[in-house]
């Protein structure tokens, strides 16, 4: 049908979730098709495509048929959009309002809710905002009933995870109840044998790993669970019986195994972005003795005892001067102190990197450092470094290089100022241009334009308003930071021994670089990240 010498082509767009429960035959998919083919029929619109969320919420726009539609509107295959009302759109109001008052308009897409009477080409929609905060309240409360009920469920002791532990399975007849997997609960059973024996976790894992029996993960993946699938995938055949003294670690503080159920060991902290939050044990539920256990309750607790108590024996009396400060240049991942007992020669102590133990075997960096050889280089390089700053000339131009950007004389309270002033004028001519375009006064073409030129300025100012806050808080911090590293020079010129404090104050990270052929000696580099000042010595 030509509708104001437009043709449209129409997407009609149904959602249902499980959020909106059985709320009669008006809610249902096929009835919302019905309903929007109906109406499209009556008016001679052209249904290009349908597209069906079934079962995804209100406040996810993650949905597959939601993103299609969306990139079919960007490849022009349609420029009308139909939904019985505007929660089938969204529940969050503030989206809602977006694509409503923002996208739609700027993809010349005109939206009809057909219930709610909302139709974006004629100018009826001044009680859209309030719809969509009802809906977006609706969402909210859903969210809370749901917490309740998971917790309701929690206390009365229901399996409530998506993915069973290893060593159970779900009842075929009950999805909240664990049963025996006979398969696993072997290893499970000898998992626990070995540490009642005195083996700790590493032990145990390359105990399992020598008898090549598969790993959970790949267990699960071979039986089904494609969960799963992505890390079999990255794997070669050996390391499907691989086991980590992490995953080892975790089966033996579990509870589950002696059929006690944990549940709620995280929380969602918002219903809008769905991010998980790990619960302190206090905020989690425990019922005891909800499923057949595969581990007796006393062996359990004897493992725990002996985990509480398998401490690593003190090697060294050597105080950690570096501790925290020392990173791998090559990963970038902090770099730990380990002591290593070789075999007919002697004790040495040194930084690993944490990457170590996996690339020590194949062509790429292993990166590690003698501690006694890094101590002296810093030792020299502190020397090196209180031995140009003795005089006050030599230390300002030191610090003066750190913040270069302060020889520049800029009034920065007049121009942020005057960045605060564009803004408000900008964030108005904004409101302006989209009134005159919904009014029709200027065209969308030159819409389109004023607002990209109205949103870059806007953006360039943004950035240069936060650089001038950095520059101006820097620029307040100068003289403070000279008078701070001339105490702390005037307390370490002429020291003995270097000491945490020392390194503390003054130093702010160390890197430490590994470069040469694989298999051949390599080349150390050290550098050294100093407070206040940008130094390479």
């Amino acid at each position: 049908m030509i509708f104001n010498e437009t043709i449209y082509r129409a997407g009609i767009y149904c959602r249902l979730s499980s959020d909106d429960g059985n709320v009669g035959d008006s809610s249902s998919i096929q009835t919302q098709k019905m309903m929007l083919e109906r109406f499209c029929k009556e008016n001679g619109y052209i249904i290009s495509n349908i597209y069906v969320d079934d079962g995804w919420s209100g406040g996810n726009f993650n949905r597959p048929e939601f993103k299609r539609m969306i990139q079919d509107i960007e490849d022009k295959k349609i420029n009308m959009v139909i939904t019985k009302d505007l929660s089938r759109l969204d529940r969050d109001y503030l989206m809602t309002g977006h694509y409503m008052e923002m996208y739609f308009p700027s993809k010349n897409v005109r939206y009809i809710a057909l219930n709610d009477g909302i139709d974006t080409y004629k100018d009826n929609n001044d009680i859209a905002p309030f719809k969509n905060i009802l809906n977006d309240m609706y969402l909210k409360d859903i969210s809370k009933k749901v917490k309740s009920a998971r917790r309701q469920r929690a206390l009365q002791g229901m399996f409530l995870g998506g993915c069973t532990p290893y060593g159970y399975k779900k009842n075929p007849s009950n999805k909240n109840e664990l049963i025996i997997d006979e398969e696993p609960a072997k290893v499970i059973k000898y998992i626990f044998k070995l540490a009642l024996l005195g083996l700790g976790s590493l032990a145990i894992a390359k105990e399992l790993t020598k008898q090549r029996i598969i790993n959970p993960s790949s267990y699960k993946s071979m039986n089904g669970d494609t969960r799963f699938d992505r890390y079999v995938k990255l794997r070669n055949e050996e390391e499907v019986y691989k086991w980590s003294s992490v995953s080892v670690n975790s089966i033996l503080r579990d509870m589950v195994y002696i059929g006690d159920m944990e549940n709620l060991k995280a929380q969602v902290v918002n219903y809008k972005t769905k991010q998980l939050r790990r619960n302190s044990q206090d905020k989690r539920i425990v019922v005891k003795d909800t499923h057949k256990p595969i581990i007796e309750r006393s062996d359990f607790e004897r493992v725990q005892e002996l985990l509480q108590e398998r401490k690593y024996p003190v090697k060294h009396n050597l105080e950690n001067i570096f501790k925290g400060l020392v990173y791998c240049g090559c990963c970038k991942k902090r770099m730990t102190l380990a002591i290593e007992n070789r075999e007919k020669r002697k004790t040495r102590i040194i930084y690993k990197c944490n990457s170590y133990a996996h690339f020590r075997n194949v062509d790429k960096h292993c990166n590690i450092f003698h501690y006694h050889e890094l101590k002296n280089i810093v030792t020299d390089k502190l020397r090196s470094f209180f031995s140009l700053l003795k005089d006050d000339s030599q230390l300002l131009d030191l610090i003066q290089e750190k913040y270069d950007s302060n020889k520049i004389e800029i009034n920065y309270d007049i121009e942020l100022e005057k960045i605060e002033k564009r803004l408000a004028i900008l964030s108005k001519l904004t409101k302006k241009i989209y009134e005159d375009y919904a009014n029709e006064i200027i065209d969308d073409d030159s819409y389109q334009s004023l607002l990209k030129d109205y949103q870059a300025e806007q953006k360039e100012l943004k950035s240069r308003y936060s650089l001038y806050i950095n520059e101006r808080d820097n620029k307040k911090n100068y003289v403070s930071e000279i008078n701070m590293l001339k105490e702390i020079i005037n307390d370490y010129l002429d020291f003995d021994e270097l000491t945490s404090e020392m390194v503390y104050k003054l130093i702010d990270r160390i890197e430490i670089y590994s470069e040469g052929e694989y298999g051949k000696p390599k080349q150390k580099t050290i550098k050294i990240v100093y407070r206040f000042i940008d130094l390479k010595i």
